[in-house]
């Protein structure tokens, strides 16, 4: 079987990195999207080459479109096929709706759904060509429960998970599988601001009695990537400890 192409976007964030570690185990090829940071993007692919694989890294903000095209065309200059594509890329800027600027919210919008919908508009045309395809979009718990001050951050995550199932129905006559992981509440740089009480209440509720690691939302991409998951897609796994 030949070997297959991963596209992840948001690779140097914890989640990405630790699905990018998971997928260069698994033996494929990667293409990493990131937003800035150089040199974390060069450290990762360092330690992700190994031999046959190959990674190429993309910079870009998901949310122009000018950027998005550029990078597609990356693609076809290197003659890479996308296989798998993980919509892990996202932002949250928290606030009361009485202090949420407009920008914020649209912000939010744009890059957490807008940017995900655009790569997927415009790579399904690509992986129905070859009969073919995995799409992964990482949503959270907020998308179904809500939580103060992430009206934005709420409504951006429910609405992925909405396209996840409609496009779920659109495609699946194509061979492609479209599914979404909601992860629990993990520590990353996008939670650092969760104060230690907020941790610890929530760890007792939690049936696991733990945060749920970067590593655990890799393993439930890395199986909807596979080839044991071609008869599931429309689904929106949640990897939250038993929590919902």
């Amino acid at each position: 079987m030949k070997k297959r192409t991963a596209f992840i976007t948001g690779a140097t964030g914890g989640i990405g990195e630790a699905i990018a570690q998971r997928f260069s185990k698994e033996g494929y090829h990667l293409v990493l999207h990131y937003h800035q940071n150089d040199e974390k993007a060069s450290a990762l692919k360092k330690t992700l080459v190994k031999k046959d694989q190959h990674v190429l890294l993309l910079k870009g903000d998901l949310s122009d479109e000018k950027t998005l095209a550029s990078m597609l065309e990356r693609l076809v200059e290197n003659d890479i096929i996308i296989d798998v594509l993980i919509n892990n890329a996202g932002i949250k800027i928290d606030a009361p709706i009485t202090k949420m600027s407009d920008e914020d919210f649209k912000k939010v919008m744009q890059i957490n759904v807008n940017g995900a919908w655009m790569l997927m508009k415009r790579l399904v045309p690509l992986m129905q060509q070859q009969g073919y395809g995995r799409i992964i979009n990482i949503t959270s718990g907020v998308a179904k429960d809500g939580n103060v001050n992430q009206t934005n951050y709420g409504a951006s995550k429910a609405a992925l998970e909405n396209i996840t199932k409609s496009l779920a129905r659109e495609v699946g006559q194509d061979g492609i599988t479209v599914n979404a992981v909601a992860p629990g509440l993990i520590e990353t740089t996008m939670t650092k601001n969760v104060d230690e009480a907020h941790k610890k209440a929530y760890i007792e509720r939690v049936p696991i009695r733990r945060l749920v690691e970067c590593q655990d939302v890799a393993q439930a991409c890395a199986f909807f990537a596979s080839e044991k998951s071609g008869a599931i897609s429309g689904q929106i796994l949640g990897v939250n400890g038993g929590l919902r």
